[in-house]
């Protein structure tokens, strides 16, 4: 459990997994065993993202369902927990915040953020991403194989990269499935699909 300091105290260790999550499905899942076994922190935290505000016209779930299905989707890891804390902010959500709540809960703690090849590409743009850097170890996870470059304007940080095997699920797929009638289990397994089953998510209108 963590590590150990200078002065002997053990420092907690943890993974920050944001994301929609619309809806969380086993590619998630299957990722965040992974860097549960690649790096070993103390506990993964999913945290559903609120509103996005370099996305702020994208329509999604209600946040309660987006967290309901995280529930469900790792109700049987105990080393993974979910946070609501973007869903219950007010206004646009930001991870500089984020990772100060943390840090300001959790003295001493090792944070790593993980973040996809993407992302990491327009984190520059991010809002106050010199206290994002400052904050956590960036793991960036690349597509494909393909190599990871370093943005222009990025502050210096500290990184790692995370080759991840290909993993074909994606929740836009999940939606398209449900818009047709189709059998999401294999997808997001069976507690997932019988909440969207029931509260009739992601149905053509």
């Amino acid at each position: 459990m963590g590590e150990r300091d200078a002065d002997g105290v053990v420092a907690l260790r943890l993974a920050l997994f944001g994301g929609s999550f619309d809806p969380p499905h086993l590619g998630h899942l299957a990722f965040a065993r992974f860097v549960q076994q690649a790096l070993g922190p103390d506990q993964l935290v999913w945290l559903p993202a609120g509103r996005q505000w370099q996305k702020p016209d994208q329509v999604m779930a209600a946040g309660s369902h987006r967290a309901a299905m995280v529930a469900r989707l790792i109700a049987s890891e105990p080393q993974f927990r979910l946070d609501e804390r973007e869903l219950q902010r007010r206004g646009p959500s930001f991870t500089a915040d984020t990772l100060r709540e943390f840090s300001g809960e959790n003295p001493g703690a090792e944070l790593m953020f993980l973040i996809g090849q993407d992302q990491y590409a327009r984190l520059p743009t991010w809002y106050q991403v010199e206290t994002v850097v400052s904050l956590a170890t960036l793991v960036v996870v690349p597509r494909g194989g393909e190599a990871v470059v370093t943005p222009p304007g990025l502050p210096p940080h500290r990184l790692r990269v995370l080759a991840l095997p290909e993993l074909p699920i994606s929740s836009t797929a999940v939606r398209d499935a449900v818009a047709q009638g189709q059998d999401i289990s294999p997808m997001v397994g069976a507690e997932v699909a019988s909440y969207i089953a029931s509260h009739r998510l992601y149905e053509k209108k």
